[in-house]
């Protein structure tokens, strides 16, 4: 049982299905408060939780920064919930525009993070790529093609996972022999990797999805993502080999076409204000921003 308030206790597995279904309940869009996104990162990010009356309070404990709580999630009492988060761990961190938006006027400070706004997409615009707008993507999966004529993209499955977690630890040795952009701490490579173990190891628990790009045999690319959770697929990780160029365009192309039909929008989540990033996914013409804000007590203001 998740304790009421002051309890706090470390999120577990078991709790799974409680928690995605109080989350399911929530408006809030924002990638941080997906289910799966919890589970993967709790080595890193240290979720814990409580109920303030019926609110969902989750309150996290990165290794990069302070703690901070997630936005309240559901209950009658969030003006409540949210000022005995503040009064616990000073801040809540990466809440949605709704809740911003209802605290504008009263006793607090708002100010968004825009290193990590999420960046949702049209799934049909990235499944065809159409017009001007996409000439250099679609010459980049042509150019893929052509170098790969036999490539293949199948569903992951668990005995795909091991040739996964290899290729992650190929792109990292690639990245730190290309003297790759510099990432957040909660985005180091330790932190992937648990993650990665994480998402593997409870892949059909945490209702994940995903797909192997495979090239004469080999897996070259993968993808996952969860692609059940409303109307929106969230995707948690891309990792590919870049001796092939045009393979990132091709995987997310192809995963949008096979993996994610049923869901019109896909979440490719924040940039972190990694500036490679940013760009990268600005390319692709989302359809907006997600934003997300820091909540503090008034008394901090400068």
């Amino acid at each position: 049982m998740v304790p009421e308030y002051p309890g706090l206790r470390p999120l577990v597995p078991e709790d799974y299905p409680w928690v995605a279904g109080r989350l399911a309940q929530g408006s809030s869009p924002i990638c941080d408060l997906t289910p799966a996104n919890l589970f993967i990162w709790r080595d890193c990010e240290r979720p814990s939780v409580t109920l303030v009356g019926d609110s969902l309070c989750i309150q996290v404990e990165p290794h990069s920064e302070p703690a901070y709580f997630l936005e309240p999630v559901g209950g009658s009492g969030w003006l409540e919930a949210v000022r005995v988060c503040l009064s616990h761990a000073g801040r809540i961190s990466r809440a949605g525009t709704a809740l911003a938006s209802r605290l504008v006027g009263q006793d607090f400070r708002i100010a968004p993070l825009r290193d990590h706004f999420d960046y949702v997409y049209g799934t049909e615009v990235l499944a065809t790529l159409k017009g001007k707008r996409f000439d250099g993507k679609r010459n980049q999966i042509r150019r893929f093609a052509a170098s790969c004529p036999d490539f293949e993209f199948h569903p992951l499955e668990p005995e795909h996972l091991a040739a996964a977690a290899g290729l992650f630890e190929k792109w990292t040795r690639m990245r730190e022999d290309g003297g790759g952009e510099a990432r957040a701490a909660s985005f180091s490579h330790e932190c992937q990797r648990r993650a990665l173990d994480k998402a593997f190891s409870d892949f059909g628990r945490l209702g994940l999805s995903g797909g192997a790009l495979m090239v004469r045999g080999e897996m070259q690319g993968f993808v996952v993502a969860t692609a059940g959770y409303g109307e929106t697929a969230v995707v948690h990780f891309q990792y590919a080999n870049t001796e092939f160029p045009g393979i990132y365009q091709t995987l997310l192309h192809e995963a949008c076409v096979r993996l994610f039909p049923h869901c019109p929008l896909v979440n490719l989540e924040e940039d972190l204000g990694v500036p490679g990033l940013r760009k990268t996914k600005l390319s692709y013409q989302p359809l907006r921003l997600e934003e997300k804000f820091e909540i503090l007590p008034a008394r901090d203001r400068a």
